[in-house]
């Protein structure tokens, strides 16, 4: 299976593109058995050796991916060969309760909602620094003069003479003789 998926290129963030690679999904959905396992440990649906036996395990660097792609190429599931790859290094007793009770739809969806939620984390932290430099460059340029149109022409250059603090990151430039803007 491969690691690239199609939209790759329309993402230039490498970050972003490195939260939608095949292993950074997968471990999500092992995140997902563990919290899974977790809870039912809790709730007495499972064994508590079972669900420790289980986080133990689900650490993407300890499964076989030879393994994995052989089950992918042979069932064509997105998430079997997975499960049965975590339950082989979970090993017995505890390996039979990996995935108890869920289905595919559940890790799935959910696993790619915390990717989702790492995204938007970068989404945040971008628009922040878009921001930012938005508001160093109206600092730098609040007395630069500016001509701007009016009904199709012209107008007199205006220099902004107070700039006042709003909350960050907006700036709201007073101008003599008229309104805030």
């Amino acid at each position: 299976m491969s690691d690239t998926l199609p939209t790759a290129t329309r993402v230039s963030d490498a970050g972003i593109r490195a939260l939608y690679r095949l292993e950074n999904r997968w471990q999500a959905w092992l995140d997902v058995e563990v919290a899974l396992a977790k809870a039912q440990a809790e709730l007495g649906i499972i064994p508590n050796e079972a669900a420790a036996a289980i986080a133990a395990a689900a650490r993407i660097e300890l499964l076989d991916r030879a393994r994995i792609d052989e089950g992918f190429a042979r069932t064509g599931h997105t998430l079997v060969p997975l499960v049965w790859e975590l339950s082989r290094v979970v090993g017995e007793p505890h390996g039979g309760w990996v995935h108890w009770g869920a289905t595919t739809q559940n890790i799935t969806q959910t696993g790619d909602l915390l990717v989702l939620r790492q995204a938007h984390r970068v989404f945040l932290r971008l628009i922040g620094e878009v921001l930012a430099a938005m508001a160093d460059l109206a600092d730098s340029s609040a007395e630069t003069a500016s001509v701007l149109p009016t009904w199709n022409r012209t107008a007199i250059p205006m220099i902004p003479i107070l700039v006042q603090p709003e909350p960050f990151p907006f700036r709201r430039v007073s101008r003599r003789g008229s309104v805030t803007c």
